[in-house]
Parts: C-alpha cells; sequence; structure tokens
C-alpha cells in the first residue's frame, strides 16, 4: 500500500513517538483505539445494513458458490460438450430464409456468402452445423 513496509512504519511509529511525547503518548494511543472501534463499529452496521436490504447473509455464504473459476469459459464449453445429447434441445424446422440460400448453394461450393452488398461475409460451409440444409446441399454425393 503506497511502497510502505514495515520497516517504514516503523520508523514513522518511533518518529511520531518522539514528537508526541511520552507523556501524550498514552492519551494518543487511547484516541487511536477508539477511531479503530468507531471504524469497525460502522463497518459491522454497513455489512449488517447491506445483508438487511440484499436479502443475504455474508455470514454463512458459500464461498464456493462465488467462485469466478465457475465462470471460465474453458470449463464452461467443457461441462457443455459433456452432457448427454438426449438432454439437448432438439432442433427447430430450417426456416424459409435457409431453405431458400439452400437452393442456391452448388454441390462442392467451399463458401457461402451472406451479409448486404456492401458488407459481404464469407462463412465456411464447413463451418455449418450439420444438419444446416445449406451444409447438405453443399455436400458432393
Amino acid at each position: 500500500m503506497f511502497g510502505l513496509t514495515f520497516e517504514k512504519l516503523l520508523l514513522v511509529a518511533v518518529v511520531a513517538g518522539l514528537l508526541v511525547g511520552p507523556h501524550r503518548l498514552p492519551v494518543y494511543a487511547q484516541r487511536l483505539a477508539d477511531l479503530v472501534r468507531t471504524l469497525r463499529g460502522l463497518l459491522a452496521d454497513a455489512r449488517t445494513q447491506a445483508e438487511r436490504e440484499m436479502g443475504v447473509s455474508l455470514q454463512g455464504t458459500d464461498w464456493e458458490s462465488l467462485d469466478p473459476r465457475r465462470y471460465d469459459p474453458r470449463r464452461i464449453v467443457r461441462d457443455a460438450l459433456d452432457e448427454p445429447a438426449d438432454l439437448l434441445e432438439p432442433t427447430e424446422a430450417p426456416s424459409a430464409e435457409l431453405l431458400e440460400e439452400a437452393q442456391r448453394v452448388r454441390p462442392g461450393q467451399r463458401y457461402l456468402v451472406t451479409g448486404s452488398a456492401a458488407h459481404p461475409r464469407r462463412v465456411l460451409i464447413a463451418s455449418l452445423p450439420e444438419d444446416d440444409p445449406r451444409r447438405r446441399a453443399a455436400e458432393v454425393d
């Protein structure tokens, strides 16, 4: 914190003790202790108020559920790939637009040009899902 090490803090405490003097040092130490107690009380009050407003207790929080490593994209993909296929939602029937695009695809075609004429986008047909009608139309028999 601000480059302060234990040695620097000790030096500041010794200098402060010399400047304040041995007679006033207990008074200032008591004031510091009171300040720390007051700050702890304020922190505890803020915590209880936040728990009350959010409806979530921080005392019995399961920290395992708040682990940010749970949201690692690699883990999410790995867990999704481990799911059985029968739990996945059934695919919908292809739309009329997809079927119309599939009619324009020639067998052996490698890329599909999508988007507007101002911003065309080339999509590799092999990257489309297996059940995509455009991919099936491009397959060479």
